[in-house]
């Protein structure tokens, strides 16, 4: 009784330190682009360009992180990598009140936050089968947990900015990922301090070959990350154009526009909160082909929005997409980590995030030159179409009726 409570212990000191964590990650969002517009005098271009550089380095370093975590001590990497964006914001604020205002500070600041992020992110989806036996309740509790900081993070992220100067905001934001280390830090579970058995001899290359090759044998991971892959490209594809569609398109007002958002941030929590029920009543395999289902059909709603009543169309098509797609991500993320052996569970979800990372930037370059050749209205059904093709992946036998190995 005492080894369990101190591993639900220790859990909840992982699901805190996340949620500070996310939060700091939200409220960079935010941070970055102002300062580099606000108090560098960046044009469009240059903010832009940091989505590139946070989203681009941490596809193609994180799975590096990946062998990292199967190698090293967890609690040691998820402390590490919050100390290494707190010391990354540290000192961009320093050369900041030095009076330093190059971009280029803020395009490593968004690269070194970028990849720690995805480290930290894949050692946390690692560290919770060592801490909990219900996979299902456990990350539909996270999920809803981050899907709350991240509705509030960026309006926190708003705040700082109106409150503070660029140097002190980056200084507050550094004292978010110091908090997270520090309640990570108090974890005493075995399984988030004993070194992994991995054999670290070998050579880097040579365990992500593993990886892929695990990846490519299990058909269930396999189709898995290709869902993600295309649900996500055409999904960041219409992030891009969203906001461009809804004023300029559809003639929304920000009020009208703000409460879709705020119907996609009520879906996600509700979908968090369903997603161990429906797992439990469709099986993993089913109940992650009928989610992505309705995921995938509800991006239809965006360009049915131009054809009337587009506020109440948009309303509903954010309120099932987020609902939809946050279940079908936590049940397939207690799926992997099910079906993966402990000693590639690192390696796995990092190439797999890495994977879903990569598509934001190349979606939303797709969307913009779609939008540039055919037009708002087209490219949204264009992208709809894409995303269409996702449930396949899952709706084949061997993926429905697929269960967890362990």
């Amino acid at each position: 009784m005492g080894a369990r409570r101190r591993f639900a212990r220790d859990w909840w000191l992982l699901l805190v330190a996340q949620a500070i964590s996310t939060t700091g990650t939200q409220i960079t969002v935010v941070l970055l682009p102002a300062v580099a517009i606000l108090a560098f005098g960046s044009g469009i271009g240059p903010a832009t360009l940091l989505l590139v550089a946070e989203f681009l380095p941490a596809a193609l370093l994180g799975p590096f992180g990946g062998v990292l975590i199967d190698r090293a001590r967890l609690r040691s990497v998820l402390v590490s990598m919050d100390f290494v964006r707190a010391c990354a914001l540290l000192t961009a604020a320093s050369a900041i009140g030095s009076g330093v205002r190059s971009v280029w500070i803020l395009y490593v600041l968004a690269a070194v936050l970028g990849v720690a992020s995805a480290v930290f992110d894949s050692a946390a989806e690692t560290a919770i089968p060592q801490l909990v036996q219900d996979l299902d309740r456990a990350n539909a509790t996270r999920s809803g947990l981050l899907n709350l900081v991240r509705i509030a993070g960026p309006g926190l992220g708003g705040l700082i900015i109106a409150a503070a100067s660029a140097q002190l905001a980056l200084l507050l934001n550094a004292v978010t990922f110091l908090s997270s280390a520090v309640v990570i830090a108090a974890a005493t579970a075995p399984a988030l301090r004993a070194k992994a058995q991995m054999n670290g001899a070998r050579p880097v290359h040579r365990q992500l070959s593993d990886a892929i090759g695990y990846l490519r044998k299990d058909l269930v991971l396999r189709r898995s990350l290709l869902g993600t892959a295309t649900l996500n490209f055409a999904g960041s594809g219409i992030g891009a154009l969203f906001f461009v569609y809804a004023y300029q398109q559809l003639l929304l007002r920000p009020g009208q526009v703000g409460l879709t958002m705020s119907a996609f941030s009520l879906g996600a929590v509700l979908g968090a909160a369903g997603s161990a029920w429906a797992s439990r009543r469709l099986g993993t395999g089913l109940a992650c082909a009928v989610c992505a289902s309705v995921a995938a059909a509800a991006l239809f709603l965006i360009p049915a929005a131009a054809l009337g009543r587009p506020f109440e169309v948009l309303l509903a098509y954010q309120f099932l997409f987020g609902a939809a797609a946050t279940a079908w991500a936590t049940i397939l993320l207690s799926l992997r980590q099910r079906r993966t052996e402990p000693a590639m569970l690192g390696r796995v979800s990092a190439l797999i995030n890495a994977v879903t990372v990569a598509t934001v930037p190349f979606g939303a370059v797709a969307g913009t030159v779609l939008a540039e050749t055919a037009g708002l209205t087209p490219a949204m059904l264009v992208l709809a179409v894409v995303a269409a093709a996702t449930p396949a992946f899952y709706w084949t036998k061997g993926f429905r009726t697929a269960e967890p190995i362990r």
